[in-house]
């Protein structure tokens, strides 16, 4: 359980992206720096609730809307968060990149027909 939703060092380790959702998290290097996550889901698949306590570079080389952000709830988010925002405006060329900010306790559904596939430069601060 998240206890202030505004301070993301107080927010369950145990729904931290990578314990929380592994199937769609790998560690591909960290240090007391920086963790870097190589990030998959599948078309059709819905991620676990987790969150990603640190803000971060997302550096997509695979994804296509729809893509929506779901809370633990189950309710669709309006695409007005930073990979939403970032989609719309992207020509589909090369490689999405999309600063982003921590992200509470919820979920990504790729409603799409390809892979969302990329790499999470998260930030430890």
């Amino acid at each position: 359980m998240q206890n202030d939703p505004g301070d993301p060092s107080t927010w369950d380790a145990a729904l931290d992206a990578v314990a929380a959702a592994p199937a769609n998290h790998k560690v591909i290097f960290e240090n007391d720096r920086l963790r870097v996550l190589e990030v998959a889901v599948q078309p059709g698949e819905e991620e676990p609730v987790h969150h990603h306590r640190w803000p971060s570079v997302f550096v997509f080389d695979s994804l296509k809307p729809p893509v929506h952000d779901v809370t633990p709830d189950g309710e669709i988010l309006p695409p007005n968060r930073d990979v939403m925002v970032a989609l719309k405006e992207w020509d589909g060329q090369g490689c999405l990149v999309v600063r982003m900010a921590p992200q509470p306790a919820g979920r990504v559904q790729n409603a799409s027909d390809v892979p969302i596939h990329g790499v999470r430069i998260e930030m430890k601060i």
